[in-house]
């Protein structure tokens, strides 16, 4: 407890065990008195001043304390000395009781005297407190204080014997611990080791100097290390009682009596005192006055050997445990009241007594009555100070500290301090249903069971929850996720349903909430029970990749597929989704359900052509693919998505018997172009007329083109007409006079494609024309003759492979080519393109032809490289000639 003046609960409570003594018998002279109490089990054993034991035994049938009279034993057939001491030895079933200075035996439980002889002389006896035997038939040491000596003797069930003896005159009373008894005679208390022999002198009993001023000495002992006695002036004067520990120095601090005591007794951590008509109770930890009890007559007090055990109602009450929800009828209502009974047990070894109080016991008040009553008073200060002492040393004191941690968390919450209020939230084993219905009773699932004191002051709050509250209630709740799976959690199964969808919501509610903190909850295995609800909340804030997370957890491939589509169409706003197409493509390539592949794949490809493609396409499937539907189905979807799916299955899978069909696609693209995009349609013809403008060397109007592209308003048509001259100059299997009927009427526009086709259908005359002269690509003119008809720069994407060159082939172009050029218009170019020509590829051209063709007008000098060349080539090959000549005479002549 905690230092106060003004204790909030007093310690100790009477409880009436016996009002009505039998104190009277028929040989009774005068009035009668209780002289001292001791008890075992259900049994009570009065002593009187008649010198009779009184023995009563509890009821067994009552529920509340009730004890029947058994029998009446005397103790000195010939005289009623008064019972002054009654010691019980159950491990070798006797008693002892001391009456007129003399130790008598009886047999327990029933207290028929014993044949085992007297001890005389006697004022005091005492067990040793650190070694009191338990198992039956275990002997027993008793300290025996006489007249003149201390002994220790050795009782057994048949058998009484000494052991030893001290000496020290005059012992009055005396308590023992292990070898260390303090014992007082009239005038003073020491301290003597048994085992040694060895005194060690403390105080006089009494500071006054009157030699006729007697007190009464008291000694009890406080624990394993510690007595306490007291010492005084005189009986109406203040007395004090001091702790001595085993060195015989104070330990503690002094507890002061407004008088001497009349006795004393210790139930630590208080100690009792009856002076006058009162009985006090001090705390031996602060040495404070808590509790005062008046009576009508001066009563006695004692300390039994056996602690009384009795149910106490008002903490049953606060501590049993109720159902949350008022409206649950549930058998469990009924285990639970008897779990908490049996709990609300008591005990105490205090009695008091008086013919006028019969025998009452001193219960102490459990110390959660004490800490509910700060609660009142509003002392929180003074709580923690007591839990923080508390020692968890049974069943009860561990839930009276949980509830008081629980009432804690609900007044700091009340407070705003939610950080303090989740610190006993997670140290008062509290259900965290309980917390979670603070901030949202419809999350609670199930019936949580709390203590019938928390519930009563449980406050629901009337505000929306701050956002403090809400930051502390995501750490609690996230800490209690990480429990799922213990086997201790009970109701496991509704506890971890409301936890996951509180905490939930309480991420959709808190502002600073990541949407990692929430993909990392979706991404979790979120129970079955708590999933639909987790959907709504997803749903309701508009988390909607975050909901899709939640669905790939389960592998919910189709709700997946569902959100994404919402998401990409539109119908649902969330910017989460970045680069939903490509997420959604690379998905069903992962995806093993044929019927969700193609749904979702067809969809995507009606958006996104190319990725809508791949998914059919991509050897990363995880599905197999009927090609026949397949081609149907891209068919239907047409445009890009068939156009792709084309290319891929001619240059990737190489199935050239579909060349024809996707040849014509590109012309009816190209030709829709050219009809309908009056843009583009200026773009080509503005790209003709700055190609023709440029000085040669340039470099061929593809590349020209493949540069223009980055600038231009139409890319796309751009593009599309590379893929298509790259695939009218691969060697793939097409009808060519079909593509070129189909062109023709836009030959204006489509000058290098006319140039591919008519090479295809080897009127190399007319390419060569076209090429020198409607289009000036000089350098596409010598890449024609050099491959043999092949245009080769558009190189958008792959070109099949194309066929070898025939050197004759070669030859013939160069012929068609010399003709062309000396037909330029321009006659630098004309002039630039024939040396170029003659000095490049002349080796393939014949002398004669050239020196035929070349007009007259032309000097010498423009051809002289040409010329050189040539004659060089002629006496080489003259040389050769005439070399292979003589070899062959050689031969000849040999062979002669």
């Amino acid at each position: 407890m905690a230092s106060t003046d003004d204790p909030p609960v007093a310690p100790y409570i009477l409880q009436p065990l016996l009002s009505d003594v039998l104190l009277l018998s028929d040989e009774s002279e005068g009035p009668v008195e209780i002289t001292c109490v001791e008890a075992w089990h259900s049994s009570l054993y009065l002593g009187t001043s008649s010198g009779e034991i009184l023995h009563y035994f509890q009821d067994p049938t009552s529920n509340l304390p009730s004890y029947m009279f058994a029998s009446r034993q005397v103790v000195h057939p010939s005289r009623p000395y008064p019972i002054t001491r009654i010691l019980l030895l159950p491990t070798v079933s006797q008693a002892l009781v001391l009456s007129h200075n003399s130790i008598a035996f009886f047999s327990l439980p029933e207290f028929s005297p014993l044949a085992l002889g007297r001890i005389r002389d006697v004022n005091s006896m005492s067990l040793d407190l650190d070694r009191i035997p338990v198992n039956a038939g275990e002997e027993v040491r008793v300290t025996v204080f006489t007249k003149k000596l201390i002994r220790i003797v050795r009782v057994r069930e048949k058998e009484l014997r000494l052991i030893k003896d001290i000496d020290y005159p005059s012992a009055l009373v005396g308590v023992q611990r292990s070898s260390m008894a303090l014992v007082a005679n009239e005038r003073t208390y020491d301290l003597i080791d048994l085992n040694s022999v060895q005194k060690i002198p403390l105080f006089a009993i009494s500071s006054s100097p009157d030699e006729d001023t007697l007190l009464p000495p008291h000694v009890a002992t406080v624990t394993s290390g510690e007595f306490l006695v007291c010492s005084g002036t005189s009986k109406d004067e203040p007395a004090v009682g001091s702790v001595i520990n085993l060195d015989g120095d104070m330990s503690r601090g002094s507890i002061v009596w407004n008088g001497y005591p009349s006795v004393i007794a210790v139930e630590y951590p208080y100690c009792a005192a009856i002076i006058g008509n009162e009985l006090q109770f001090h705390s031996l930890q602060t040495q404070q006055l808590l509790q005062t009890i008046p009576v009508a007559s001066p009563p006695n007090l004692s300390t039994v050997s056996t602690t009384y055990s009795m149910p106490f109602p008002l903490l049953a009450d606060k501590f049993v445990l109720v159902p949350y929800f008022d409206d649950v009828d549930s058998p469990r209502r009924e285990e639970e009241r008897q779990i908490a009974s049996r709990l609300a047990t008591v005990s105490s070894s205090l009695f008091i007594f008086s013919s006028a109080l019969g025998v009452q016991c001193l219960v102490p008040a459990p110390a959660l009555i004490h800490l509910d009553a700060l609660f009142e008073k509003g002392k929180i200060d003074d709580i923690l100070e007591a839990i923080d002492r508390n020692e968890e040393t049974s069943e009860r004191a561990f839930h009276e500290l949980m509830y008081i941690r629980q009432k804690l968390s609900l007044y700091y919450f009340e407070q705003g301090n939610f950080v303090e209020a989740e610190r006993y939230w997670n140290e008062s084993n509290f259900d965290p249903r309980i917390v979670i219905a603070l901030f949202n009773q419809e999350d609670v699932k199930g019936v949580p069971w709390l203590y019938a004191g928390v519930k009563e002051s449980l406050k629901m709050p009337e505000t929306e929850p701050t956002l403090e509250a809400l930051m502390v209630a995501k750490h609690y709740l996230a800490g209690w996720l990480e429990k799922k799976g213990f086997e201790s959690v009970t109701d496991a199964k509704e506890v971890f349903h409301s936890v996951e969808v509180a905490y939930l919501r309480v991420l959709l509610k808190t502002p600073m909430t990541t949407k990692e903190e929430i993909y990392n909850f979706t991404d979790s295995t979120v129970d079955d029970e708590s999933f639909p609800e987790s959907v709504k909340l997803l749903e309701e804030a508009h988390k909607y990749f975050a909901l899709s997370r939640l669905y790939q957890s389960r592998r919910m491939v189709a709700e997946v597929c569902a959100t994404w589509r919402k998401i990409i169409s539109g119908q649902w706003e969330d910017s989460e989704l970045a680069d939903g197409e490509h997420k959604m493509m690379e998905y069903l390539l992962r995806c093993k359900d044929d019927k969700i592949v193609w749904e979702y794949g067809l969809w995507l490809m009606r958006r996104s052509a190319e990725l809508g493609v791949q998914v059919f396409i991509d050897d990363r499937r995880k599905t197999k693919i009927n090609a026949a539907k397949l081609k149907d189905e891209v068919r239907k979807v047409g445009g890009e998505a068939w156009r792709l799916y084309l290319e891929n299955i001619v240059f990737i899978q190489q199935h050239y018997e579909f060349a024809n069909e996707l040849v014509l696609l590109y012309t009816n693209d190209v030709i829709e172009v050219v009809e309908s995009n009056e843009e583009a349609r200026q773009e080509i013809i503005k790209s003709y007329q700055e190609y023709r403008a440029l000085v040669p060397p340039k470099v061929a109007y593809t590349l020209f083109l493949e540069d223009q592209k980055a600038q231009s308003k139409t890319q796309d048509a751009i593009t599309m007409r590379l893929k298509f001259l790259n695939v009218l100059q691969s060697n793939v299997d097409y009808d060519v006079q079909e593509v070129l009927r189909r062109i023709k009427p836009h030959e204006d526009f489509l000058i290098t494609e006319m140039v591919i086709l008519y090479g295809k259908l080897s009127l190399h005359h007319s390419a060569l024309h076209i090429l020198c002269h409607s289009l000036a690509d000089y350098d596409t003119a010598f890449a024609y003759c050099l491959y043999g008809g092949h245009v080769i720069h558009a190189d958008d994407m792959p070109t099949v492979v194309t066929t070898s060159v025939n050197p004759d082939q070669q030859k013939e172009l160069f012929k068609l080519l010399l003709v062309e050029f000396l037909k330029l218009r321009s006659t630098e170019d004309r002039i630039k393109c024939t040396k170029r020509l003659l000095e490049g590829w002349g080796n393939l051209l014949d002398l004669q032809f050239v020196l035929q063709t070349i007009p007259d007008s032309w000097s010498v000098e423009l051809i002289s490289g040409f010329l050189i060349s040539s004659v060089r080539d002629l006496l080489k090959t003259k040389r050769e000639s005439s070399l292979m000549r003589g070899l062959s005479r050689e031969e000849n002549f040999r062979v002669s």
